[in-house]
């Protein structure tokens, strides 16, 4: 299933316009425990307004694969509806919402698959100090709640280093996620 679904997302990242992958790793000091998760996202202009959307992730306990469309009506907001499959659990749905004026960023990404409890969220608010630094806060199911710091590497590399020191409110665990975005 991993392996055909990165296959999937090579194939399409051939034909997007926009992507960016993100690889990173969830800490978790109380028992030593290391996650790491990859995610790509893929946007295809198909209009002024609209574009189609892709989105994959792979762990070594999930894996998912959404297309959808967003919605653009103004230069500062968009929104997405998506639908795809989950490792196991079948059909899947999900929601975005992204707010930005280039110096102030809010996303929201729902997720909702079969079952009382498998759902998903990250709300993410960042603030653009300057053209490296950008600080924020963040809400991730299965991550926690805490502070986001984002450091740019520059238009060669086309990436960026984050950290988020986080705490689970729901699993009442500390968690440290570190990763990188990379431009593709």
């Amino acid at each position: 299933m991993k392996k055909l679904l990165l296959l999937i997302l090579w194939g399409l990242s051939t034909s997007i316009s926009f992507s960016q992958l993100n690889v990173f790793n969830r800490y978790t000091p109380e028992s030593g425990d290391n996650l790491i998760v990859v995610n790509y996202f893929g946007q295809r202009q198909l209009s002024e307004k609209f574009s189609l959307t892709y989105f994959g992730l792979v762990n070594e306990t999930f894996a998912e694969a959404l297309v959808g469309v967003s919605y653009q009506p103004s230069d500062w907001i968009s929104i997405g509806f998506s639908a795809g499959v989950e490792k196991d659990n079948g059909f899947r749905t999900g929601q975005s919402l992204i707010l930005s004026d280039g110096k102030h960023l809010f996303l929201l990404f729902t997720e909702f698959g079969e079952g009382r409890r498998n759902y998903f969220y990250r709300g993410i608010y960042n603030y653009k100090i300057n053209e490296k630094i950008t600080v924020g806060a963040n809400g991730w199911r299965f991550h926690g709640f805490g502070p986001h710091f984002t450091y740019d590497l520059g238009d060669k590399l086309k990436a960026k280093i984050w950290i988020s020191p986080l705490y689970d409110f729901e699993f009442e665990l500390t968690r440290v996620v570190i990763g990188t975005t990379i431009k593709i």
